[in-house]
């Protein structure tokens, strides 16, 4: 019996995972395996698989490090989710255009996703790329000298482009996708972050929802903020992955961070079927009735 293999992406971070049946229940070996390469790599690529939602929800669970979720688990926890689409053409999906910046789904609260994962059910192209960055590669390339000038400070996490600084929002001249929210919570975690679940050490900044560090002057603070950006999305640190109908990608929300080049309506259709786990109590704050451009 052929065993499944990881095959590296970049260095940087992620996997793709070979000669592995997703449509069945994982024995507990193989999930053994996909959980230390996910939790190595931060990030695991299916390529090809065909799967309904409550087979992608029952991925995204166990790499959770629980145990794995029943069929009726996971059916129902894929029910509770079933309106979740990334989309430019499903009505009421969300951020159906524009640009998101480098961010961690909810890091605005103290209960963000822990694992999110995309599915393409509909992608024609050239449909636009998804990008990902390494939090855990960022700071393990950190100088020591850099290590020392972050300890200590705070990032104010906000969720969306509508509240970062000025200059940034400028850089980007109105392609920036924000939901309307009924209020705007935020928090504060430290730069020099440390992973719940594994333990590493994360340079926890986000280009998308990090307003602040709230140690420093504003501008001393954005100048910061600007140098570990430019040191976490270096080029060779980015896995852009362009999407074919059939890839699933399941990231680990805390330690990979995602973004996307300017979606529009009227582009090319870009459907992806979405879970987010765990299912945040957040609820009200999730509640989004349009977006708009910022500029």
């Amino acid at each position: 019996m052929t065993q499944p293999q990881a095959l590296d992406l970049i260095p940087a971070l992620g996997a793709e995972i070979i000669n592995l049946d997703l449509r069945n229940r994982l024995d507990d070996e193989t999930v053994r395996f996909v959980r230390d390469v996910f939790d190595d790599r931060g990030l695991l690529l299916f390529r090809g698989v065909d799967l309904d939602r409550a087979q992608q929800y029952y991925l995204s669970e166990l790499l959770r490090g629980l145990a794995p979720p029943s069929a009726e688990e996971a059916e129902a926890g894929a029910a509770r989710q079933g309106g979740f689409w990334i989309s430019n053409k499903e009505p009421d999906a969300a951020a159906p255009f524009g640009r998101l910046l480098f961010h961690c789904d909810g890091m605005w609260s103290d209960e963000p996703f822990e694992v999110l994962s995309l599915y393409a059910v509909d992608v024609q192209p050239p449909a636009l790329p998804t990008m990902f960055a390494s939090s855990a590669y960022g700071w393990d390339a950190l100088s020591t000298e850099q290590r020392s000038r972050v300890a200590g400070l705070h990032g104010l996490h906000v969720t969306g482009p509508e509240y970062i600084h000025e200059r940034r929002k400028r850089a980007f001249d109105g392609e920036l996708s924000q939901p309307h929210r009924d209020h705007f919570p935020l928090i504060a975690q430290p730069i020099a972050h440390t992973h719940p679940r594994t333990g590493q050490p994360l340079l926890y900044a986000t280009q998308g929802m990090t307003r602040e560090i709230l140690e420093l002057p504003s501008e001393e603070s954005e100048d910061l903020l600007e140098e570990l950006f430019d040191h976490l999305y270096r080029p060779e640190r980015i896995y852009e992955h362009e999407w074919r109908n059939g890839d699933l990608i399941v990231w680990d929300n805390l330690l990979v961070q995602h973004a996307r080049p300017n979606v529009e309506l009227d582009g090319p259709v870009r459907t992806l079927r979405k879970i987010g786990l765990p299912v945040p109590t957040y609820a009200e704050a999730q509640q989004v009735s349009t977006y708009q451009q910022v500029s």
